[in-house]
């Protein structure tokens, strides 16, 4: 059924039981049964209301540290939080993410090493580190560490303030190269 307004759709979808309970437990308010013309549906509404218009207080301080260093924003001009991405990637790190696609497991280590110090060289590493990275994992789960930072990044459902410390610490939870001799 199409409801013109959203008071409508929650008054038709939910029982008195299930507003009470969303306005307890999701909302951590009280419900007021006293007043007859202010009802559990109203004071759910009233609670939606307040929740959306509330600004987060992560999201505000988020916001009051951001600076100019390539900060891109998400969301339409109306929202009242909005997140926020320090790092862009740029068209050669597009480039740089392509090349290691075609990496292989005969790849030298020192190729991969290379192309992933372009792809974070915005932010400091321990010299040696993409060595370390590229002799002990395999170019297939680098590039699948890579893409699934990409969707994170490209849907906005993680903020990733350092991206060569986020893929340092996933990485590990791969698994490595096996050794041959």
């Amino acid at each position: 059924m199409i409801y013109k307004i959203h008071e409508e759709q929650i008054r038709a979808e939910l029982t008195l039981e299930e507003a009470i309970n969303l306005i307890r437990n999701v909302y951590h308010a009280q419900y007021d049964p006293t007043r007859p013309s202010f009802d559990a549906w109203d004071q759910l509404l009233a609670c939606e209301t307040i929740e959306e218009t509330t600004p987060k207080e992560e999201t505000y301080n988020k916001e009051k540290e951001t600076t100019n260093d390539s900060v891109s924003v998400s969301g339409s001009g109306n929202d009242s939080s909005k997140l926020s991405v320090k790092s862009e990637l740029t068209h050669r790190k597009l480039e740089v993410i392509s090349e290691l696609k075609t990496c292989r497991y005969r790849t030298p280590p020192k190729k991969i090493a290379s192309l992933l110090e372009e792809l974070f060289s915005s932010h400091k590493s321990k010299p040696g580190h993409w060595l370390y990275t590229a002799q002990h994992w395999t170019p297939r789960a680098i590039n699948r560490n890579i893409n699934r930072m990409m969707k994170l990044h490209k849907y906005g459902w993680e903020t990733i303030e350092n991206p060569s410390a986020y893929f340092t610490y996933t990485i590990k939870f791969r698994k490595k190269r096996k050794i041959r001799l």
